[in-house]
């Protein structure tokens, strides 16, 4: 049976909604980027020559010495005679030269250009680290929403142990220590770690149990829909609540999933793998001028903030396209 015009126009106005909030998520990911690029533009632009190395004195002249006074000293012993302390106090004093500070200059846009879009640039790593930590932001949040709209069309059910097993089930990765404090053990690059995002912070468990507890007056009047129309109005109305539950949630998330990253990074068992945001981190604790230290830790906080951007946005679409009603038959 082919579906009515009105039907028919409904699923097309859904399709170019939905197609338009695709277009303005990719519009967002594009000036996000965008942004990103900007940052690490200026660090570059801020160029620190490299001092020359100075000169380092031999240390021949500093060990022949010493070996002279040793023998001195030794044959001396064996005669009798007093120590060396003559002898030693015109021991020249042997130091590094350390090199001095280089000053701090503006490159120009060329060069600031070439150094930040080169391969092995600071902002690739951190475009790379982003990269990597959106699909587990993404896939976190989408297991939020689809957590909700589950405790929503349970609850029309009226079974409170289904709704206690979930939110159970939502709280489980929390609860294991090792997850946060053993070094070897990464949470992996798949379902788990996506998991692991949607569960921090109680954002699963919390939207679940609005979902599943809370007693709202929407679905209280869904009886006269009956069967699966009002399951599925349930269910979307839980899955809407929970995108105003979920925006100051996402800075949270969003750190969540660098740590996914990070973990995954000190795994012995990928160390081919090596995250973006984990190199920059390693960089910024080993860098030898503050400065880049400095550079390292921008382009982290930047990457995070872009994540942060993202999801938000991704929510705010989400939340559009739920929103949307729909006339079917």
């Amino acid at each position: 049976m082919e579906p009515s015009r009105p039907d028919a126009l409904a699923w097309a106005a859904l399709g170019a909604r939905a197609a338009a909030g695709w277009l303005r998520w990719l519009a967002a990911c594009a000036c996000g980027f965008a942004g990103l690029f900007a940052i690490g533009l200026l660090l570059a632009a801020v160029d620190r020559p490299s001092a020359e190395a100075p000169a380092q004195p031999s240390a021949s002249a500093y060990l022949d010495f010493d070996l002279a006074v040793l023998r001195a000293l030794a044959s001396r012993s064996l005669r009798g005679e007093p120590g060396m302390e003559l002898i030693w106090s015109r021991r020249p004093d042997w130091q590094v030269r350390e090199a001095p500070a280089a000053p701090l200059s503006l490159a120009t846009p060329t060069e600031a250009w070439a150094a930040a879009s080169s391969g092995r640039s600071r902002f690739r790593t951190a475009a790379r680290g982003a990269l990597e930590a959106l699909p587990f932001l993404l896939g976190g949040l989408a297991l939020v929403f689809f957590g909700a709209a589950a405790a929503g069309a349970l609850s029309r059910l009226r079974v409170p142990a289904l709704g206690v097993a979930l939110v159970g089930l939502a709280l489980l990765p929390m609860l294991d220590p090792a997850v946060f404090y053993d070094r070897t053990r990464s949470l992996g690059t798949g379902l788990f770690g996506a998991a692991f995002v949607a569960t921090f912070a109680g954002a699963l468990s919390g939207a679940a149990s609005r979902a599943f507890f809370a007693a709202h007056p929407q679905p209280s009047h869904l009886s006269s829909l009956g069967g699966r129309k009002a399951i599925l109005t349930a269910a979307r109305l839980a899955a809407l609540d929970a995108a105003d539950w979920l925006v100051p949630l996402v800075p949270a998330l969003a750190a969540a999933a660098l740590f996914v990253c990070a973990k995954a990074d000190q795994d012995p068992g990928a160390r081919g793998l090596s995250s973006g945001f984990g190199a920059l981190v390693r960089s910024a604790m080993g860098e030898p001028s503050a400065f880049e230290r400095l550079a390292s830790c921008t382009l982290v906080a930047a990457g995070l903030l872009l994540l942060w951007f993202l999801g938000h946005r991704f929510v705010l679409e989400v939340r559009g396209a739920l929103s949307a009603r729909k006339a079917l038959t």
